[in-house]
């Protein structure tokens, strides 16, 4: 929902809220005073950390929290929770709807062949075969690796990818990857270039 939209929303609401026997009480105010954008000093002081987070034909705004070693957590004022250790998203939680809890990794299997895991709530663990992670190239301020992956789902081939892109100062600008093989794309794109 466009910042527009959702101010126009909120107007709405305090407006019906406000009709003649209807008060808004401290709590409803916090909420509205919460959802309006940079409503407050705490979301004016995260927005250089913003990320934009899409799977399903959903999108949520999350921040980068912290970061440890290779890994970087992400989170929301609504409880959603994302660990990306510079290869995968090792786990992600609280999405609203029925996604449900989810994890993923890399693994090297017994012939020394690359492959991939994906754990997603009350559904089996799916594996994948995968090429090694190859370079490209578009521009100076456009670069990254590619993963291709491979799997046979319910007897039917079917295909992974995992995406990360750089700009020119090699800071990560964008995170892609397949949920599971021949499932929806998980995108995770910074918004403040």
């Amino acid at each position: 929902m466009s910042a527009q939209r959702a101010f126009l929303f909120i107007l709405v609401a305090t407006g019906l809220l406000m009709l003649p026997g209807c008060r808004l009480n401290t709590p409803q105010v916090d909420t509205v005073k919460r959802l309006l954008p940079f409503g407050n000093a705490k979301q004016k002081a995260l927005e250089p950390f913003a990320w934009s987070f899409s799977v399903g034909g959903m999108q949520y705004r999350v921040y980068a929290t912290t970061a440890r070693g290779n890994q970087v957590s992400f989170s929301n004022d609504f409880g959603m929770k994302i660990l990306w250790d510079g290869d995968s998203f090792m786990s992600i939680e609280n999405i609203p709807g029925g996604f449900g809890q989810y994890s993923s990794g890399r693994e090297i299997d017994a012939q020394g062949q690359e492959g991939r895991w994906y754990v997603q709530q009350e559904a089996p663990v799916r594996r994948a075969s995968c090429s090694p992670p190859r370079l490209w190239r578009l521009s100076d301020d456009r670069f990254g690796w590619r993963q291709n992956c491979r799997a046979d789902i319910d007897g039917v081939r079917v295909s992974a990818t995992h995406v990360v892109e750089f700009d020119s100062q090699s800071m990560v600008r964008e995170i892609e990857a397949s949920v599971f093989p021949g499932g929806p794309r998980i995108v995770l794109r910074r918004l403040n270039r």
